[in-house]
């Protein structure tokens, strides 16, 4: 298809994302955030930056950065399966643990946000905002919801879009709703 396998590449946050932010940032005025953290590409920390309306200090986490999709970073998913018809078919039958060369794996993306996430989680300040991509978020939901990852790709979330995480101090817990801004 003609969707592009965007990774690390950083790019800067489009003018539709600029408008998505501002929206947020009205959508968060009255609920008595915290703390905000973000991944360190630019489209995600304009965003951060947008929201937090210099009242709240954004906090940098390289473990929310999207999936190293190593030197498929940049290209369309129908020149990856055209150029590289065998390392394709292979991450298809491998989904989870397969990794692109100069990249990561699904699991081990998942892993460091996970790992990112009990960490803030371990040190709450109360209400919090993470603002990652929509591979980290789909790997981070597949953890709690215990869907594979697979499965997880399946499921389309808009750009700009909010998901509840609620901790109850024993178990992480997804809200089935999805706010659309």
């Amino acid at each position: 298809s003609g969707h592009i396998c965007l990774g690390l590449t950083d790019i800067p946050l489009s003018r539709e994302g600029i408008g998505q932010a501002a929206k947020l940032k009205s959508y968060f005025s009255d609920k008595n955030i915290k703390a905000i953290y973000s991944s360190p590409l630019e489209r995600a920390k304009k965003t951060a930056e947008i929201i937090a309306d210099n009242k709240i200090k954004v906090e940098i986490k390289d473990n929310f950065s999207e999936l190293n999709m190593g030197k498929w970073d940049g290209m369309t998913f129908a020149e990856i399966k055209e150029k590289y018809p065998e390392e394709y078919a292979e991450r298809g039958k491998n989904f989870e643990n397969y990794v692109v060369e100069g990249g990561e794996s699904m699991s081990m993306c998942r892993d460091r946000a996970l790992a990112e996430l009990r960490d803030i989680i371990n040190n709450s300040r109360g209400n919090t905002i993470i603002v990652a991509h929509a591979g980290v978020n789909r790997l981070i939901i597949s953890e709690l919801t215990g869907i594979s990852i697979k499965e997880s790709f399946l499921f389309q979330r808009k750009y700009g879009s909010i998901i509840k995480l609620k901790y109850d101090g024993n178990i992480i817990k997804a809200d089935n709703e999805e706010i659309h801004i």
